[in-house]
């Protein structure tokens, strides 16, 4: 039997078997329990023994491409918003097969770059689209790994640039936004603020229960299967909020919610809302996800443990470097001498450190006359 356990109710599959001098192989990562895992394995071990029987070793020649994704999506589980990209390329180029893969998938990419978001008018990003590159390949490598394809036609195409986000609100403009969500759209200023403050992935706030709260340790629980990395994440409530967490009406299943008559909906996709906030607001190239890396790099900045913030935002690594480097004012800012008791501190009324003041001041003296 071959299965590793290579993480928190992560496990790797291996089932193997062997006929007339042939093997018969195919690979995946399980998620859940180590029970599951083993029914999983022997799972595949009877399809593999089915394929042999019948003499099946991988897909026919003019296999397409549809079903390389199926195959993929049958044995894996992965979050709603990242199945989206799989639907689409299977709706697009579904009906390629695998021969002409890497001819029409190059076209594709083209297309990709001239297509446009029809909420924005703008292009498609090149995270957008390295997201249906990485599906893409994803998808193909699977099969290749279970021996059904000799090797991955996508596997030569590289990653176009891409420039991270940097934008995030000074004070001023995060008062404006206050102001302007109070005054448009007061139904998502609760979740708006838990942002702001707290680092969150908005599809994980939005589906919040009410029974999520827990009110003796003032923290809400997102149980591991809403949460991308598949994982419980725990996190604080900030005092400002506290009232209202402990308020929700009864008659609401969701923790941020909009009310339709005497119905208690989830707050849903709230886009138009946000947009027309930002614009009263003065506020120009900022996205509701942005609150998450602002939140992050805040926390830092009051003196908060690096890993510690990482837990409660939900992130894989520790993204400490990466978000608080992109505030080179806030990194500038946060530099300490430690002035006392250094090499600076001994020159500080020194007479060499006066005396090349002095000099420096005849320098400019006689560069302004």
């Amino acid at each position: 039997m071959s299965i590793k356990q290579i993480g928190a109710d992560q496990f790797y599959l291996d089932a193997r078997v062997f006929k007339d001098g042939r093997q018969y192989r195919q690979r995946e990562n399980f998620t859940g329990c180590r029970k599951n895992a083993d029914r999983r394995y022997h799972a595949l071990k009877e399809e593999m023994q089915t394929a042999a029987k019948n003499g099946q070793r991988s897909f026919s020649y003019n296999t397409t491409f549809k079903h390389i994704i199926d195959y993929y999506l049958a044995r894996n589980t992965i979050d709603s918003h990242s199945e989206t990209y799989l639907e689409k390329l299977k709706s697009d180029l579904g009906n390629v097969q695998l021969s002409e893969l890497r001819d029409k998938f190059d076209r594709y990419l083209l297309l990709l770059r001239k297509t446009k978001v029809k909420h924005t008018t703008r292009f498609l990003s090149n995270a957008t689209i390295n997201r249906y590159m990485a599906w893409a390949k994803v998808a193909v490598n699977c099969a290749v790994r279970a021996g059904l394809i000799e090797k991955n036609p996508l596997q030569h195409f590289q990653k176009l640039s891409t420039h991270p986000r940097d934008r995030m609100l000074n004070d001023a403009e995060k008062l404006r936004l206050i102001d302007a969500v109070r005054k448009e759209a007061p139904y998502i200023f609760p979740i708006m603020l838990f942002s702001l403050l707290i680092p969150s992935r908005r599809g994980e706030l939005s589906t919040l229960k009410r029974t999520d709260y827990d009110m003796v340790n003032n923290v809400v629980i997102i149980p591991a299967e809403r949460t991308k990395m598949k994982r419980p994440c725990i996190k604080p409530v900030p005092e400002c909020l506290v009232n209202y967490m402990r308020n929700v009406p009864k008659e609401s299943e969701w923790l941020f919610y909009r009310q339709k008559g005497a119905r208690y909906l989830p707050i849903g996709n709230f886009r138009k809302s946000w947009m027309k906030c930002l614009k009263t607001a003065g506020i120009e190239n900022y996205r509701f996800h942005d609150q998450r890396r602002g939140a992050y790099t805040d926390l830092l900045l009051k003196g908060n443990a690096p890993h510690i913030v990482m837990q409660v935002s939900g992130h894989a690594t520790d993204m400490s470097k990466v978000y608080f480097g992109r505030n080179e004012m806030n990194a500038a800012k946060s530099i300490d001498f430690k002035e006392n008791g250094t090499f600076i501190g001994t020159l500080e009324g020194s007479e060499s450190m006066q005396n090349a003041i002095n000099h420096s001041d005849k320098q400019l003296s006689a560069v302004e006359s």
